[in-house]
């Protein structure tokens, strides 16, 4: 008999290391060496795949070795896509004013840097990703058909489909599908939404992505700002596959050393240091950015719902119970001495809740006293004006809220109909929790659809 062949073990993900250069990210700079303009593609005529090496997938660890590389690819699009996607800047402008405050995973520094001159055309793999800033900046309240599976919408799934075909592999296809993924899931667009994040999450861990959580960020060959953003993209992903606790998530769980990432303000001026970097499970700071605080809170969220469907009394899960309780709530305490009312406090909030009564039961008078603390925030008055002028139905607001914040009103309604109904004490006023929605659905249809199957509303 011959010898048999040794087995290689391959990484977590499919992807090289991010020092290495085997996967190539599209960028418009391509276009002044070789100018190739995009063209619209026939009606019904599918895209033609480029060569992708199949190696890549069937023997990962053959094609680092060899340094493999994917080649960069340009397609043409659909003619429908390409006139949605017309003035890309000012597209570009109305996202990073309207959906990245809430939601700041793309970096504006990069993408502007990268964007072409006037006169140039872009690369198909960013003018779908702008396709998709539009179609996120969406705003039912300024369209009279408030239709979320609009011909644009449509036409960008079926684009993001032929592109996997056509084995277009960049970190921009990668944003283009999140941000899809969170006009899906903000306007309650199922079983898409819940479809699509999957999708996100396999694509994320054939890049690689998942491995800059614990990046060695001292090496020299490491590119910070290009490693936050790969960082964030990934945590885009986890945040919004944890909306469904009763489902299996398609993200691995990140690991206690995982990093958060940097603060807002230096990742959008594009100076991300080496410095004042925080890991899941660092206690939370003033200085931790509003994306780390919602990246801890999801974290921390995961963790209590692990904890919850364990069956187990003993003492080291009442501990541990103890102990994220306290996280939750230093978390949730560090953002309302900053004023915020935020995505982070309402899955804080949420987690607290689950965590106090995960069986929506319970009427012991230590929980009673709890829930009516934690519900005062979000049943009474906010305490922002510009909050309170949101969620007044105020027409002329200029905050642009997180549609993460539709659950925890619709969490906070069903906890105070029920507890008002069984103690005859005043929880909250479902009236001020209606109108929330109400306001919230004016931007982001899931709270529709969440008022729709609220009892009483």
């Amino acid at each position: 008999m011959g010898r048999r062949r040794p087995i290689r073990h391959t990484p977590h993900s499919l992807a090289p290391p991010p020092a290495s250069a085997s996967v190539h990210s599209a960028s418009p700079r391509a276009q002044h060496v070789a100018p190739q303009r995009t063209q619209p593609a026939p009606v019904n005529t599918p895209l033609v795949p480029p060569s992708f090496p199949p190696e890549y997938f069937l023997d990962n660890f053959s094609f680092q070795c060899r340094q493999g590389q994917v080649p960069l690819q340009d397609i043409p699009l659909p003619k429908p896509l390409l006139e949605f996607a017309q003035e890309p800047r000012l597209i570009a402008r109305i996202y990073f004013e309207r959906v990245h405050p809430c939601f700041p995973f793309i970096s504006n520094k990069n993408f502007y840097e990268h964007f072409p001159p006037a006169y140039a055309p872009l690369m198909s793999v960013y003018t779908i990703l702008v396709a998709c800033m539009k179609l996120v900046s969406w705003m039912p309240r300024e369209d009279s058909i408030k239709e979320p599976k609009s011909p644009p919408y449509l036409a960008i799934k079926r684009t993001l489909v032929e592109a996997d075909i056509a084995g277009i592999w960049s970190l921009q296809l990668l944003q283009a599908t999140i941000l899809v993924s969170l006009y899906e899931m903000g306007h309650a667009v199922y079983p898409a939404a819940y479809i699509s994040i999957g999708t996100c999450a396999r694509y994320a861990l054939a890049l690689g992505i998942n491995e800059c959580l614990t990046v060695p960020i001292n090496s020299p060959d490491v590119m910070v700002l290009e490693q936050e953003e790969k960082r964030r993209a990934w945590w885009a992903t986890v945040i919004l596959d944890s909306g469904y606790p009763k489902r299996p998530p398609a993200t691995q769980d990140p690991q206690a050393d995982a990093l958060l990432p940097t603060d807002d303000a230096v990742f959008d001026q594009g100076t991300v240091g080496l410095d004042r970097l925080y890991t899941v499970s660092s206690p939370a700071e003033p200085g931790m950015g509003s994306f780390a605080k919602l990246a801890q809170a999801t974290y921390l969220l995961g963790r209590v719902f692990r904890h919850i469907c364990e069956l187990r009394v003993d003492i080291m899960h009442q501990e541990e119970g103890m102990q994220l309780s306290s996280q939750l709530q230093r978390l949730l305490d560090v953002s309302a001495n900053e004023n915020e009312i935020s995505a982070a406090t309402s899955i804080c909030s949420s987690a607290l809740m689950t965590l106090s009564d995960p069986n929506c039961a319970s009427l012991h008078p230590m929980h009673l006293e709890f829930a009516k603390r934690l519900l005062k925030p979000v049943a009474e008055e906010a305490p922002l004006q510009s909050v309170k002028d949101f969620l007044a139905a105020n027409v002329d607001y200029q905050a642009h809220p997180s549609p993460l914040l539709a659950h925890w009103i619709y969490q906070a309604a069903i906890v105070v109909l029920r507890l008002n109904a069984q103690t005859g004490d005043d929880f909250g006023k479902v009236e001020h929790l209606i109108r929330r929605l109400d306001a919230l659905g004016q931007r982001w249809l899931v709270a529709t659809a969440y008022l729709h199957i609220l009892p009483g509303a």
